[in-house]
């Protein structure tokens, strides 16, 4: 049985953090979801029954295994209509510290702008076809305080690459808009997961104590804003941004 394409939604990146995080919120919200990561996806995780949630392997920089994806989905549950795109990468040093302006090799570049930027295109390329047949959809992507402002802890790479997903969620709201698609974007600040670990314990306490409410946030307070901007109730809001952060950066 086919579901409703309306209530079908997928998030990349979703083994961990934020990504598990919206995989779990959408479930609640009885939505069927596809909950892709680069390392195999344990439904179980998600705390979910039966046939609501899908764990797919999925490298998102491989442009033809996304597509390899819709097709299946397409044909088992049908469009997808709510696309996440959340996965990313931040390179370290085994110091905890990100590389220097000097320091970004071709190989950091390319690969941080692959996962980061080149993803959410080719992700929106693959999955905005079966939007327009709806004439109804939600693109969320995930950017970062460190797209709007200089990083405390990010590096170059980054900082350029979560900067460049603000600008392309505002081409696709322009160019979807007419058709119900919209396009939106959170830039959340320091929060609570594996990939703000990687700088350590002393990094996180001295970024918390600039933060006005002096702590980090939650993968689950993303998700809800991520929820809010996926839902029908947000029809309205279309290339638009919600910055996450505490109060440590306010435009």
């Amino acid at each position: 049985m086919r579901a409703d394409p309306s209530r079908i939604a997928l998030v990349t990146g979703a083994a961990r953090g934020i990504g598990l995080a919206c995989v779990r919120g959408l479930l609640k919200k009885n939505y069927r979801v596809v909950a892709t990561d680069r390392v195999p996806v344990d439904a179980s995780v998600y705390g979910a029954l039966g046939g609501s949630v899908r764990g797919e392997t999925l490298d998102v920089t491989d442009s033809a295994g996304s597509e390899s994806l819709r097709v299946r989905i397409d044909d088992e549950w049908g469009a997808v209509s709510v696309l996440v795109n959340n996965a990313g990468i931040s390179p370290k040093k085994p110091d905890g510290s990100s590389s220097g302006i000097l320091e970004i090799n071709d190989a950091e570049w390319e690969k941080v702008v692959a996962v980061n930027l080149t993803s959410v295109l080719r992700m929106s390329q693959a999955f905005l076809p079966g939007m327009q047949r709806m004439q109804w959809g939600r693109i969320v992507n995930v950017s970062s305080l460190a797209g709007r402002a200089k990083s405390l802890v990010a590096g170059g790479s980054y900082m350029a690459s979560k900067a460049g997903v603000l600008g392309l969620t505002r081409a696709i709201a322009a160019e979807m808009g007419p058709v119900g698609i919209t396009a939106n974007a959170v830039a959340p600040g320091r929060i609570l997961t594996e990939m703000a670990m990687q700088a350590g314990e002393e990094v996180n306490r001295r970024y918390a104590e600039q933060i006005p409410v002096r702590r980090l946030g939650t993968a689950d307070e993303v998700a809800a804003a991520i929820l809010y901007l996926a839902s029908e109730e947000a029809g309205f809001v279309n290339g638009a941004l919600i910055d996450i952060n505490g109060g440590f950066y306010m435009p």
